[in-house]
């Protein structure tokens, strides 16, 4: 003969499910919380342009001393085409950058002087990188492969 009655593992049953409720509300939120420090530490790699690159004259670390005049500070000049160390860029303009900007910046001659070099993007403007040491190390690879 059953002594418990149907009455008292009702209570029981119900703490388990909120106990097991609570833990999956837990995990998720610690999942929702993963994805985000991820999505955070990782978002919007910068990737350059492999074509633009290697067809570019030069590749040149730059500040952009007046976009408007459409002039920058050369800083370094990664394939050596490059001597001067101010140069204004023809279309610098439409790459919608700000005075202090520190840049990678594919040039090409034009018979105008010189350009950002265009990508193969379809009515893209110019594309142009901040310079940082991971650009940098990207740049430096497709470089080397080039040789």
């Amino acid at each position: 003969m059953r002594t418990d009655s149907p009455d008292s593992t009702a209570p029981r049953e119900a703490s388990s499910a909120k106990k097991r409720f609570a833990l999956a509300t837990v995990l998720a939120g610690l999942w929702v919380a993963g994805l985000g420090v991820l999505s955070f530490l990782s978002a919007n790699p910068i990737t350059l342009n492999r074509d633009q690159v290697l067809s570019a004259t030069d590749v040149l670390t730059v500040v952009v001393e007046d976009p408007k005049a459409e002039t920058v500070r050369v800083e370094k000049s990664w394939k050596g085409a490059v001597s001067e160390d101010q140069l204004a860029l023809s279309n610098l303009s439409a790459t919608k950058t700000a005075a202090g900007d520190r840049l990678l910046i594919p040039v090409s001659k034009s018979r105008d002087g010189w350009r950002v070099t265009l990508s193969k993007l379809p009515n893209e403007p110019p594309l142009v990188y901040p310079a940082t040491p991971e650009s940098e190390t990207q740049l430096r690879q497709l470089l080397k492969a080039k040789r």
